[in-house]
């Protein structure tokens, strides 16, 4: 039923306009380049089909804080770019947090919700969790999700995969 819902809710949301983007998360981490494609739309249409305690704001926040420093997947984000300094003798004094933020914060990184009707890589679904997908091409091939319980009892984690 829900999956019925999330398809005639976002027929309904096609009247809307599409310009309205969350931005303070990404402002409180100074990513301003990125291409931010999280749809003030999508987000409550999300929040209407499945409420739950965490916010679409405060879900994206958990997300960018879970990219930016949670390297406990070794596809995530962060150890993707430990790897790039292990690998590049140049940049092997670099933190492996600031030589992902190098490539984080850059237009080709594309940030987005996995909207209705699609799942993350896991299987993982938005009745359940916000799905923040990310692309950064600068750094690698990868498809990155960060997904936030919708209850807020489990913790956010991210992860990837090519």
């Amino acid at each position: 039923m829900k999956k019925v819902l999330c398809a005639l809710f976002g027929f309904a949301s096609l009247a809307f306009s599409h310009s309205e983007i969350i931005h303070r998360p990404l402002q409180k981490y100074h990513l301003d380049a990125v291409t931010n494609e999280l749809r003030v739309e999508e987000a409550k249409k999300q929040e209407n089909l499945f409420p739950g305690k965490i916010s679409a704001e405060t879900a994206v926040s958990l997300a960018l804080k879970s990219f930016l420093t949670d390297s406990s997947h070794i596809e995530s984000p962060l150890a993707l770019a430990t790897l790039v300094a292990l690998e590049d003798p140049d940049l092997s004094s670099d933190p492996a947090e600031k030589i992902l933020f190098s490539h984080f914060n850059r237009p080709e990184t594309v940030i987005r919700f996995v909207v209705c009707g699609e799942e993350a890589e896991h299987g993982e679904t938005v009745e359940k969790n916000w799905i923040i997908r990310l692309k950064i091409p600068t750094l690698s091939d990868h498809i990155f999700w960060a997904v936030v319980d919708r209850s807020g009892v489990t913790p956010p984690y991210n992860y990837g995969f090519n």
